[in-house]
């Protein structure tokens, strides 16, 4: 069932607004566009003030374009294509044709070797300034097969800025609460730390680990497996007696907080051909979850606000305080809110939305 306009502009609001580093909620907020605005892999920019990129954020997988992406983008954005983009944003809020940077856009190896490989075809970049330094460019792509961007599409964009400015410029003093996401994985690896196998779970939250920031981490050396060398040293080193680290690992990003612990498969055997056993466990920021949770649920707009601070254990005085309603509006709100989702009391909420798939 699609969902409704005010539904899905609500939801992305709440992204943009739900104290998420600006990163991770930028990343969610391009994942969840195509609700209100039918999309496919969008991306964000974050430019200098020439308009030339310094990293780039995606809404989809780019793991596998890992050793490539970061030179086809720097060497596309040349300074004669950059002049003109400039020009016509200085006239226009939009480009909805990327002829207007380089007549033969769609023999370039941008479009040939990245843009083709996702069927990123009719394309939106719209410019945002962030602060005095930097410009951010919200990016929407439709496959070749659908229509191009009409001008509602754009209008309803346009209507989209303000909330990713405020993602990018909120500052959360609150640190962030991650629970389990209930994916994990094992990789055995020999003494030296080299993978010699791993199940599809651990493959996959691999991916998830090394997930890049283009035109940034792509271009830094690969640390994550020097990191798993160092457990498994470490773990020898704890055998030994000797004083070391506990053999785990924490390592978080834009998907999240990863676990990896180590341990002998083979018990005591800590000798060069010892086998070592990683876990691997995925945690996601508890906002996060509960505001996909609430993506597909059958609430009014203001509903999805009370339900998502009430999740977050915020009492009645202060959801109204947040949402300038009084607090027989609040209790009316709970009140319908728990007979759509068939609940009865608070400490029913929070488990029911993380119970969602």
């Amino acid at each position: 069932m699609k969902t409704k306009p005010s539904h899905a502009l609500a939801h992305l609001r709440q992204i943009c607004c739900s104290g998420l580093s600006r990163e991770i909620a930028i990343t969610e907020f391009l994942r969840s566009v195509p609700m209100l605005i039918s999309s496919n892999s969008n991306t964000f920019s974050i430019s200098d003030s020439s308009l030339q990129p310094i990293y780039h954020l995606s809404g989809f997988d780019l793991s596998d374009m890992a050793e490539v992406a970061p030179d086809i983008i720097a060497d596309y954005h040349t300074p004669e294509r950059q002049k003109r983009a400039i020009a016509w944003f200085s006239r226009h809020p939009i480009i909805s044709d990327p002829r207007v940077m380089d007549e033969s856009f769609y023999l370039t190896d941008m479009y040939n070797l990245i843009y083709r490989q996702f069927d990123m075809h009719h394309l939106l970049w719209v410019p945002i300034k962030l602060d005095a330094e930097k410009t951010g460019i919200l990016g929407l792509y439709r496959q070749l097969s659908q229509k191009p961007f009409d001008n509602n599409d754009k209008a309803q964009l346009m209507q989209l800025l303000r909330y990713v400015v405020h993602a990018y410029r909120a500052v959360s003093d609150v640190c962030i609460e991650f629970s389990q996401s209930g994916l994990s994985g094992m990789m055995i690896l020999n003494a030296e730390g080299t993978i010699l196998y791993q199940c599809p779970e651990a493959k996959r939250l691999l991916e998830q680990v090394r997930y890049p920031r283009l035109l940034t981490d792509l271009r830094k050396q690969d640390r994550l497996m020097l990191k798993l060398a160092e457990l498994c040293n470490n773990l020898r080193r704890i055998y030994r007696g000797q004083d070391a680290p506990p053999p785990s690992l924490l390592h978080t990003n834009l998907n999240g907080q990863f676990l990896f612990r180590a341990y002998w498969l083979d018990g005591s055997n800590c000798e060069a051909e010892g086998l070592i056993g990683v876990t691997i466990e995925h945690h996601q920021p508890l906002t996060q979850r509960i505001l996909r949770a609430m993506r597909d649920l059958p609430l009014s707009p203001t509903q999805r606000e009370v339900a998502f601070l009430l999740a977050q254990g915020l009492p009645f005085e202060q959801i109204g305080l947040r949402l300038h309603i009084k607090q027989t509006t609040v209790k009316d709100h709970v009140n319908k809110i728990y007979t759509k989702l068939d609940i009865h009391q608070r400490g029913e909420l929070l488990p029911k939305l993380l119970a969602v798939t």
